[in-house]
């Protein structure tokens, strides 16, 4: 008979039961006080009506990590403000310096969920910026909270390779130790964000629409993203124009910021004027085949270049990049070029998701590829954890893959693509930045309404919003602007 593992003993208190709307509140309430005694030391907070589990504070200031501690100490009253305390001057992390008092934000965090694993479920199961992770042999214990491989920017190994120098074991000691995964309910606390008036509550997809609108200059310049870590615009990055092009796709599907709009297209359609005449305007690509899919972009971004683009479609570059050569067919439609249409096909025995040949398949008319292509597309949409939701093309769950998956499969009415796309636009959802789910170390002014690039990485790109709320507005990626 199989002997049933060793129930999991941790040396932290879970959560029994998920966090109350009052249990939030009440944390929310106690941390806003303790960020507020901690600038001028005057009026220690009354701590009450936590919950009954160990709670961990992350502390940082200006996108840094600042503190990060536990306690088990005491009452469930008295954890929270010790823990509050141990972060408060971390000596690992420097602590909250003098200059950064005002600026410091909270994170709270309660471990739930929590499962013993072995070291290859580890490797397989573990889903980055979910799950963390707990290290426990002998006496000795750790764990590392999902935001650390945010913070730290590391993978599985990494995740592991941190908590055993963090105890002091020999990695090669791994083995012998207790491995656990487990989840966090997580309350995040900005001074004063509990009282004074409140924000206006905007929409999700209005919050996405904001966030892009934002990305454009009076000039109708689209910028590249933001870091909302280092509280800094990007203006420029790769592929710069075909990127603006997908936010001016975007803000014209969800229609409430037409003079943005006009405006981004004028800078986008002189941009490509520029470029075309030899004048390279900064962030154009040299490459001909990327300056091809930049063209085709902009075309269905509502742009009169189609004299252009079925100039730039003739090059042979463009039969060695099928990505950039079905935007550019996707474009043209039945007009592309034969030839450039048959090498994305060809494509496809070699790499079956395809997002751009499906859409250049709706457009040209080619059912039978279409079919195929839209199978593929459906079959890389995971069904569990890892990335519930997302492509399985990218091992960390990256959105604009995701979303552009979605977006095509919207052109379909198939029972298969539907199932596909609402688990797709399910992770989009849950991954958006809102009100209550701005990362701690991220600025809300510069991320709120934004996707990030993925689970682990939380950069801000214009075009992976703009991706997310073409796939959640479901207008259809093959209707033009």
């Amino acid at each position: 008979m199989r002997r049933k593992p060793a129930p999991l003993a941790l040396p932290w208190v879970p959560l029994a039961r998920p966090l109350s709307a009052t249990s939030r509140a009440a944390v929310a309430q106690v941390m806003d006080g303790l960020l507020a005694w901690q600038i001028d030391l005057r009026v220690f907070p009354h701590v009450t009506g936590t919950p009954e589990a160990t709670p961990f504070v992350a502390l940082y200031a200006d996108g840094r990590l600042r503190g990060s501690f536990g306690s088990i100490e005491g009452s469930r009253s008295e954890r929270l403000a010790r823990a509050f305390l141990y972060a408060l001057f971390d000596p690992r992390y420097g602590g909250v310096q003098p200059d950064e008092r005002a600026r410091a934000v909270a994170r709270v965090s309660y471990l739930c969920s929590a499962r013993r694993v072995s070291t290859a479920e580890l490797r397989r199961d573990f889903e980055l910026g979910t799950d963390g992770i707990a290290v426990m042999l002998d006496d000795r214990a750790t764990l590392l909270l999902p935001s650390v491989a945010v913070d730290e920017r590391v993978d599985v190994r990494g995740m592991l390779a941190l908590a055993a120098r963090k105890i002091d074991l020999p990695e090669s000691h791994l083995s012998r130790a207790t491995l656990a995964t487990f989840h966090t309910e997580e309350i995040t606390v900005r001074l004063g964000s509990r009282g004074g008036t409140k924000r206006r509550k905007v929409r999700p997809l209005d919050a996405a629409a904001e966030w892009l609108s934002d990305r454009v200059g009076r000039s109708g310049r689209v910028g590249f993203g933001v870091d909302a870590r280092q509280r800094v615009e990007l203006e420029q990055g790769p592929f710069l124009h075909g990127r603006a092009a997908v936010v001016i796709q975007a803000l014209a599907a969800h229609g409430g910021h037409p003079r943005i709009v006009e405006r981004a297209r004028r800078w986008l359609a002189a941009e490509v004027r520029a470029a075309l005449d030899g004048r390279h305007p900064p962030g154009w690509p040299e490459d001909p085949a990327a300056s091809a899919g930049a063209i085709a972009l902009a075309s269905r971004a509502g742009i009169d270049v189609e004299r252009q683009l079925a100039t730039a479609a003739n090059h042979p570059r463009l039969l060695q990049n099928p990505w950039h050569g079905a935007q550019v067919v996707a474009s043209l439609g039945r007009r592309a070029p034969e030839r450039l249409w048959s090498a994305c096909i060809a494509d496809l025995s070699k790499q079956p998701w395809a997002p751009w040949t499906a859409i250049a398949a709706h457009e040209v008319g080619d059912e039978h590829i279409w079919r195929r292509a839209e199978r593929d597309l459906c079959q890389s949409i995971r069904r569990r954890a890892p990335y519930a939701g997302s492509v399985h093309v990218s091992a960390t769950g990256e959105v604009a893959l995701t979303a552009l998956t979605a977006e095509a499969l919207t052109l379909s009415s198939s029972p298969s693509a539907a199932a596909a796309i609402a688990l797709a636009r399910s992770y989009l959802v849950e991954s958006q930045f809102l009100d209550d789910r701005v990362p701690a170390p991220l600025d809300p002014q510069l991320a709120r309404g934004a996707w990030p690039v993925s689970r682990v990485l939380d950069g801000l790109r214009a075009d992976v919003t703009a991706h997310a709320l073409l796939a959640l507005l479901g207008s259809g990626t093959g209707t033009r602007s």
